[in-house]
């Protein structure tokens, strides 16, 4: 049996990709509705027809492989080369070669089984559960026991005692300026800096157009004296406009597919907190919490493209503190958190000046934008939200 655990290794791939960067926020219309084709998201494919040798996966969407890759990395501890074929430092994926890529694949099967017949269909169970980022789950508990504490999270309130959703959103226009000034918005463009994978600062431009427009990009000094040209996590152009989008590194344009374009446009510093209640199906306060020490009111919500998300309220200034976007994949719910600080006024307005993002992967560390200028409703150049060539 253990030797059967040992094996379960690693069901991992560390590849990065500045995709994951942003699975947050959606203000995108529902998918679900019915546009002309010239203007409709790029479907995706499933995996199995975009890479080889699927065997469990199969159905999943294209986007979804590499976080759910990355996710089982952080689940386990461990590396792609635990389960996958590496050959002159480049993995041979597809190769069948490793006992242990088979005991993956089993694995994987016994978790989406068992969330097909106890979970309801749902992603309730995940690697995780078990192993909690090591090699072996732990079978029993370590003595001796720790004291007694709360349950993590939400603070459980009767249904009562809490205030409703509309006190909360109110409460939130109004903390950030009202929402005569918000629909005065036609534009914004920030400058900063922004935290890259190796957790150095970089200088950070980005520029929204209302309602759906928006373009940011970094790059770090000196890319060929560090043998850093051509990957993503060290110069970066990414574009969303409407129902398309695209990033762009030194490897060449990758067009964004599917869910893709919704989760990119919200990662934008405007997007991601403004009209929020454009950007969801439903809404539900669900308990409170604390942020650093402070009450937030917890509201679950739904987006209208059926994803998932938790947003945290500060229950005295009423600002958004934190937005947790889940991604459902086949073997698991995967976070990413997003933190809101340092609100500043703008023209009327109080914006946050620093937005900090967490993810589930190993290879990334949380990323810190923090911005030294934003300006309203200026002049954009349209040709900034064309594909970049």
């Amino acid at each position: 049996m253990n030797r059967i655990i040992l094996k379960i290794v690693l069901i991992t791939f560390t590849i990065s990709s500045a995709l994951i960067v942003v699975t947050f926020f959606s203000a995108a219309q529902d998918s679900r509705t019915k546009e002309t084709p010239a203007a409709s998201t790029p479907a995706e494919k499933p995996v199995e027809q975009v890479f080889k040798n699927i065997k469990v996966l199969n159905g999943m969407p294209q986007s979804q492989l590499y976080p759910a890759m990355r996710f089982m990395a952080t689940s386990l501890g461990f590396q792609c080369g635990s389960c996958h074929v590496i050959k002159s430092g480049f993995g041979d994926f597809p190769a069948d070669e490793k006992p242990e890529k088979q005991t993956a694949r089993q694995m994987i099967r016994m978790v989406m089984e068992i969330n097909r017949t106890l979970g309801e269909e749902r992603p309730t169970v995940s690697c995780y559960t078990c192993h909690r980022g090591q090699r072996s789950p732990q079978g029993a508990p370590a003595l001796p026991l720790p004291e007694a504490r709360p349950p993590i999270g939400a603070k459980p309130t009767s249904a009562s005692t809490l205030t409703s959703v509309d006190e909360v959103l109110n409460k939130y226009v109004a903390a950030i300026g009202g929402k005569t000034a918000l629909d005065r918005i036609t534009s914004c463009v920030v400058k900063g800096t922004t935290t890259i994978f190796s957790g150095e600062l970089v200088a950070y431009e980005a520029e929204q157009l209302v309602p759906d427009k928006g373009h940011e990009s970094f790059a770090i000094q000196n890319l060929r004296e560090r043998n850093c040209t051509g990957d993503s996590r060290c110069e970066y152009e990414r574009v969303v406009n409407a129902q398309h989008g695209w990033l762009k590194s030194g490897a060449g344009v990758q067009e964004l597919l599917g869910l893709q374009v919704a989760d990119q446009k919200v990662s934008f510093p405007l997007f991601g907190i403004l009209r929020l209640k454009d950007q969801y199906a439903s809404f539900r306060v669900s308990g409170r919490d604390q942020i650093d020490g402070r009450d937030v009111h917890v509201v679950s919500a739904v987006r209208s493209d059926n994803k998932p998300e938790r947003l945290y309220f500060d229950v005295e200034s009423g600002f958004l503190r934190r937005r947790i976007s889940y991604i459902r994949t086949l073997i698991g719910t995967i976070p990413q958190q997003t933190d809101f600080e340092d609100y500043r006024e703008v023209d009327g307005l109080r914006l946050p000046f620093t937005i900090r993002m967490a993810f589930a992967d190993p290879g990334s560390l949380p990323i810190t934008r923090q911005f030294s200028e934003i300006k309203l409703n200026v002049a954009v150049d349209n040709s900034k939200f064309e594909k970049p060539r």
